[in-house]
């Protein structure tokens, strides 16, 4: 199991595709999942709150072991890079 960066787009698509409750978010900054060999097993989309603090939108994983625990610290990599000081996990 990986993490790799997809577009926006794909991620919304893996996660409405899994997520019946998924609403995409008012303002996407970017998109990373999880996967292996056999194709995407989890995603998540990191958006930005109105007070400039980064906050991850949705998280999805379908079960795949250490899915959520490498999504969740990808995200957090990617929000401090990004120059984000305080993130809503």
């Amino acid at each position: 199991m990986r993490v790799k960066d997809v577009s926006v787009k794909e991620a919304e698509a893996f996660l409405s595709q899994h997520e019946r409750h998924y609403k995409a978010p008012v303002e996407a900054i970017c998109a990373i999942a999880v996967a292996d060999e056999s194709g995407l097993h989890g995603a998540a989309i990191l958006g930005r709150r109105g007070d400039g603090e980064g906050e991850l939108a949705h998280i999805y994983v379908d079960g795949a072991s250490q899915g959520y625990s490498l999504l969740y610290g990808a995200c957090w990599r990617a929000l401090k890079a990004l120059g984000y000081e305080k993130a809503w996990l």
